[in-house]
């Protein structure tokens, strides 16, 4: 039985898409030159743009050239602490509470000082309600409660503080953790019972007394949420 060999038409196919000028040279089509810069373009952008962010935060925040201006209404830590590792242990969990906890997201640290008393827990109130004004936004913020002994709320408080971490552990660990935060507000006036925000780069930032809940904490953190696009 005999075959009859087919013709290979590839490199014709190939030569026949290609556009030659009288002196045989190659012609290139512009507008698909820009198309494909454009596609490069994009491509940057989307693998690049957002460390690009993150870098440019991380130099803001450590120089201190970041402000929120009139719109302040807590104390700036200027500039910025980043936190270092630390050991904690959270409550109703196995895993141990650290660096990686507090970054990826905004984190509202509550520090009263000792347990939670009625006044602490009205602080909680106060930062859960400036949490559930940022509507869509709240999901960038998570509330943290350090305390130095066990504690335990009521039914009520616990129903209402749903998403609280609470975090505490040995003697040592929240020590060594206290101490990093002391040190970032050494050139500060020293006060006791504060809530601090921490960026999704753990860097600890700001500062408010309990009296400045729970409208000025809602408006900076509304406007850090706004002009930053990490966490």
């Amino acid at each position: 039985m005999s075959t009859t060999e087919q013709p290979d038409n590839t490199s014709d196919n190939t030569t026949s898409k290609l556009v030659r000028d009288a002196n045989g040279e190659i012609i290139i089509d512009e507008q698909a030159r820009r198309a494909s810069r454009k596609k490069l373009v994009w491509i940057f952008a989307l693998f690049f743009l957002p460390l690009l962010l993150a870098t440019l935060w991380f130099q803001v925040v450590r120089t201190g050239s970041f402000n929120l201006g009139s719109r302040s209404n807590g104390e700036l830590i200027a500039p910025a602490v980043p936190l270092t590792e630390f050991t904690l242990q959270e409550q109703g969990k196995e895993a141990a509470f650290g660096l990686d906890d507090v970054r990826g997201k905004w984190t509202i640290l509550y520090v009263p000082g000792s347990g939670c008393s009625e006044d602490c827990q009205k602080t909680l109130h106060d930062i859960r309600q400036a949490r559930l004004a940022l509507n869509h936004r709240m999901e960038r913020v998570q509330r943290v409660l350090l305390v130095e002994q066990e504690t335990t709320f009521s039914t009520e408080v616990q129903e209402s503080q749903t998403g609280l971490r609470i975090v505490g552990g040995e003697e040592q660990g929240i020590a060594t953790f206290i101490d990093q935060v002391s040190a970032a507000q050494e050139k500060m006036t020293q006060k006791s019972n504060l809530i601090y925000i921490i960026d999704p780069l753990g860097n600890l930032m700001m500062r408010y007394t309990p009296d400045q809940l729970p409208r000025p904490l809602y408006k900076d953190l509304k406007h850090l949420l706004k002009v930053s696009r990490i966490g």
